[in-house]
């Protein structure tokens, strides 16, 4: 079963298009799968153990796998601004990439620094992912155990955030995506406000 992806940021303007949802701890708790509420505090840990980082000016993000779930946390300057999980997807093609979500953002109020974040899944045969945003900036993910993850500096462009490109390495060769096309969350509340 695929629970809903959820994040939680903290004294910060997060920036985030598309169709995920987001909530600003300061104004409500965030619903869980299960459908109770948790504080921010329960929710605002960074992942202790992570399969992998990646880190950009003081920026970072980390995921881990615990489960059937993708657990994700971004730091600025080692303190946590946002938490999320996603559900992991079963039966990917060997050949075959998902992005969790689109590309959201971290704006840090007091130094007006910019930051893009953006993750997914990959099947066995890929050997890298490479994110182009929509404003053209790429950037190398880390991939590691069938999970990517990206975090870049992001520049002044609104165009930064939402819909970007991916790049895929596999021993067959590049392949280039846009993730309107493998964004699996937004397909699944798509589905379900259809239905």
């Amino acid at each position: 079963m695929n629970k809903p992806r959820t994040a939680v940021a903290v004294s910060a303007l997060l920036v985030a298009t598309g169709l995920a949802a987001v909530t600003t701890a300061a104004a409500a708790p965030s619903t869980v799968s299960s459908g109770s509420t948790a504080s921010a505090e329960d929710q605002l840990t960074a992942v202790a153990t992570p399969l992998l980082s990646q880190q950009a000016d003081g920026y970072q993000g980390k995921w881990a796998i615990e489960g059937d779930t993708l657990e994700e946390s971004f730091e600025q300057d080692g303190v946590v601004v946002s938490t999320g999980t996603t559900s992991l997807r079963n039966g990917l093609a060997a050949d075959e990439v998902v992005s969790f979500g689109y590309v959201a953002g971290f704006g840090d109020p007091d130094t007006g620094a910019q930051h893009a974040q953006l993750s997914g899944q990959a099947g066995a045969d890929v050997t890298a992912v490479r994110i182009v945003s929509a404003s053209g900036i790429t950037t190398p993910a880390t991939l590691a155990n069938g999970i990517w993850g990206a975090v870049w500096t992001a520049d002044d462009s609104t165009d930064e955030y939402g819909p970007a490109t991916l790049q895929v390495d596999t021993p067959a060769g590049t392949t280039t995506v846009p993730t309107d096309q493998v964004d699996v969350i937004a397909a699944e509340q798509r589905a379900a406000d259809q239905g």
